[in-house]
């Protein structure tokens, strides 16, 4: 019970960083609004889009792997057309792993589905996206949402506030602010999809 309790007290702890580092600010944000989907909204987190990046990099390990014993139980001069086409295949592997990364992710790190309990109602998904340029103090998040009754069709709302709203002098997130402004963006999310219908 002891050990319950400990670890309760250290995710309510306040959230602090180093204000003027942008991937530590950025991080922190992105943080707040996973744990305010997964606590406060009930959503569940879908690791598909994750779990594409893992099956491109498993797949370039497997060539690497396979590279490796294969030299090892045929030195090298009857290698040497397996380690090329390893080699060409890993590179082309990491080319899409890129691509995958840079147009597919684009900045999403959050997707998660809202399951009714009653089976009523169908699934819900919202995919959050974020982005915060190295020199400035401007916080993109664009929310995506799909209510589950048209696959087709998804509303989508932005927010674009400074930093300095969410956090104080000292580098800790006020958690409150940032949340009021996910709950207005995400209320107006599901109100526009009401009125697509």
């Amino acid at each position: 019970m002891g050990d319950n309790t400990a670890l309760n007290n250290t995710s309510d702890k306040p959230i602090k960083v180093n204000k003027w580092e942008t991937n530590a600010v950025k991080n922190a944000l992105d943080d707040a609004c996973k744990k305010y989907f997964k606590e406060t909204l009930n959503f569940t987190e879908d690791f598909k889009l994750m779990d594409g990046r893992l099956y491109i990099s498993f797949i370039a390990c497997v060539f690497s792997g396979f590279a490796l014993v294969y030299d090892w139980l045929n030195p090298f001069p009857k290698s040497r057309s397996i380690l090329i086409l390893c080699v060409i295949a890993y590179f082309i592997l990491m080319g899409i792993l890129t691509f995958y990364m840079q147009f597919i992710e684009s900045g999403k790190f959050y997707a998660g589905k809202l399951v009714d309990k009653a089976g009523v109602d169908p699934v819900s998904r919202c995919t959050v996206s974020s982005k915060l340029k190295k020199y400035d103090d401007i916080y993109h998040l664009t929310l995506d949402y799909n209510d589950g009754t048209n696959q087709t069709i998804n509303s989508i709302q932005s927010l674009s506030k400074s930093v300095g709203n969410y956090f104080d002098e000292n580098g800790v997130l006020c958690y409150d602010r940032f949340t009021a402004d996910l709950r207005h963006i995400y209320d107006q999310v599901r109100l526009n999809t009401r009125k697509i219908k």
